[in-house]
């Protein structure tokens, strides 16, 4: 008996630091996808500031969908046009910038800058300019939550000039592996 009471003596202490064992949290922890993302230069970039709408002209019959994201003293604008109807989606297809002056994408990467007045503020650092210097893929559109998901990329460029108007140099920005995920817009009509 008192052999018996030993190895539950023994038994109950293990038994307990068993039912004690710290979680492990690493399976808890639940990676969010970021509504907007790129890589701006080769870094990852995150905007905390987000604004995505559909602007649907009947004047014009032209759908445009918008965005603009902000942070870290940089500014994405991305807008695509689209010959469409009066409703809340767009059409889902990859869009290109073509070298045109009517191309139906613009995209635009803004740096902030000490301009001459003192202040700060946010200087068009390039332009998607070239023929299929950019695109953007629309992939999913959900009309009743008002969401809009897909992916988008480009090289942005600058011509710069010196104080005699001549060509001196360009400046280069590369937006890559760029995406949205359920991004919130609004719709509007004009």
């Amino acid at each position: 008996m008192k052999t018996l009471v030993n190895l539950l003596m023994l038994m109950v202490p293990a038994l307990l630091m068993q039912s004690c064992k710290k979680k492990d949290d690493s399976t808890d922890t639940a990676a969010t996808t970021p509504i907007l993302q790129a890589y701006i230069n080769g870094n990852v970039w995150t905007p905390d500031t987000l604004s995505a709408a559909i602007t649907y002209t009947a004047a014009t019959g032209v759908k445009e969908f918008s965005f603009t994201g902000t942070k870290s003293q940089k500014r994405v604008i991305t807008s695509v046009k689209q010959n469409d109807t009066n409703n809340s989606a767009f059409p889902l297809t990859t869009y290109k910038v073509d070298d045109t002056l009517t191309s139906p994408v613009a995209m635009s990467l803004y740096t902030q800058q000490l301009t001459s007045t003192g202040n700060y503020d946010f200087v068009l650092y390039g332009t998607a300019a070239e023929a299929n210097a950019g695109s953007v893929t629309i992939s999913a559109v959900d009309t009743v939550k008002k969401t809009i998901t897909g992916t988008y990329s480009f090289t942005s460029s600058k011509l710069n000039y010196d104080e005699n108007g001549n060509y001196v140099s360009i400046t280069l920005g590369t937006i890559t592996s760029g995406q949205f995920n359920a991004m919130p817009y609004t719709f509007k009509r004009n």
